[in-house]
């Protein structure tokens, strides 16, 4: 990549509805609150970046990003694409999702070598396995396994022993056809995840993820000690933003399985050496976003094709009805399919989820409301 400086910032508010509610532990999703940044550079090269918000998830919010995002535009105007990268670096501390959105805007407007093209490349993906009751869920399961998906993903962290039901249920419906991926999004204190541990058979579960709040580590170390006496392996994901949390990780001897997000880190060069970091570390890598666009999870995947061989998490792109490319990210078989051309975002999409805008030919303008 050659330096550079920013002409031009810009950025779009959007709300997007989801076709089916996303049920978590900490509530149901039902659209995403997206920030959607657009970076022009001086030679005219241009690039886009996301940041999808999800409360409950991160301590960032919507509002406050969009403000972020608003009170950030016109000091990037003129700016070197150097000096604002090491400003990024210094913003993800606190606020790594807007600063991950602008970061990997850049490096796309650069020509950064993840995102050539590679037609053809696949990145398999988990299947998100949601239903209630043992029909519901085969009927499900046999749609996923006929479309290729060869590891699904149960969500967890309601209660402990309606939990170990649901997951001894879903057991019994996929056998040994795939790999089951369970994750609570932190919906346990350490009691009730050592309960859940124990009442589950570890059989056909790669793994289990984020049983306990994000910044409780000492519930944490109870878990994976249930966890250890079971077999169960462990995954941390709300927990990871940085190369200090993979250290910990690793010297608590907290988990097999680190995921990571790009959302979290401020661009690619940083998402993959945190990449490369787990894996020097003994753990295995997890990549991807099952809240994101299409932007993400093509760049994700991106990463992934080079990177990582376990089954990608950047499925957020199919839980709306439509997304933001003009032509549509495919999935094939149960994997990514990445494009042949660099995707170009779709201007009526833009325009039917946009709820604010900060306009890329006059970024000094006042950040505009929000539209009801």
């Amino acid at each position: 990549m050659t330096a550079g400086s920013i002409e031009r910032f810009g950025a779009h508010r959007l709300r997007i509805p989801l076709a089916r509610p996303y049920k978590l532990a900490f509530g149901a999703v039902t659209h995403y609150d997206t920030i959607l940044v657009r970076v022009t550079l001086d030679d005219g090269r241009e690039g886009w970046g996301e940041a999808t918000l999800l409360t409950g998830y991160t301590e960032e919010t919507i509002d406050a990003s969009w403000r972020l995002a608003c009170e950030l535009a016109s000091g990037f105007s003129g700016a070197s694409v150097t000096d604002t990268m090491a400003q990024l670096r210094a913003l993800a501390v606190r606020a790594p999702f807007v600063a991950s959105a602008i970061a990997s805007a850049l490096e796309w407007a650069r020509g950064h070598a993840l995102l050539d093209p590679q037609a053809g490349m696949r990145v398999p993906l988990l299947g998100l396995l949601q239903g209630e009751g043992e029909d519901a869920l085969r009927a499900e399961f046999e749609r996923l396994h006929a479309g290729g998906y060869r590891t699904v993903k149960v969500k967890v962290g309601f209660d402990p022993s309606a939990d170990a039901h649901h997951v001894a249920t879903v057991q019994r419906v996929v056998g040994a056809r795939a790999r089951i991926r369970i994750d609570a999004n932190q919906g346990y204190d350490a009691p009730a995840a050592a309960r859940f541990i124990g009442a589950i058979d570890p059989a056909g579960i790669e793994l289990f993820e984020q049983p306990c709040a994000a910044g409780d580590w000492t519930a944490h170390a109870a878990a994976a000690r249930a966890a250890r006496a079971t077999g169960l392996a462990l995954m941390l994901d709300e927990s990871i933003y940085g190369l200090a949390d993979i250290e910990r990780a690793a010297a608590e001897h907290a988990c097999r399985y680190l995921k990571v997000k790009l959302m979290k880190f401020p661009g690619l060069d940083a998402l993959t050496a945190a990449i490369e970091r787990i894996r020097a570390a003994g753990m295995v890598p997890i990549l991807g976003n099952g809240v994101a666009c299409d932007l993400s999870c093509w760049m994700e995947a991106s990463v992934a094709a080079r990177h990582v061989d376990t089954a990608g998490e950047m499925n957020g792109f199919l839980k709306a009805a439509r997304m933001l490319f003009t032509d549509a990210l495919e999935c094939d078989q149960g994997a990514i399919v990445l494009p042949s051309a660099r995707p170009a975002i779709d201007p009526a999409a833009l325009a039917m989820y946009t709820v604010a805008e900060i306009a890329q030919p006059d970024i000094a303008s006042p950040c505009a409301a929000p539209r009801s």
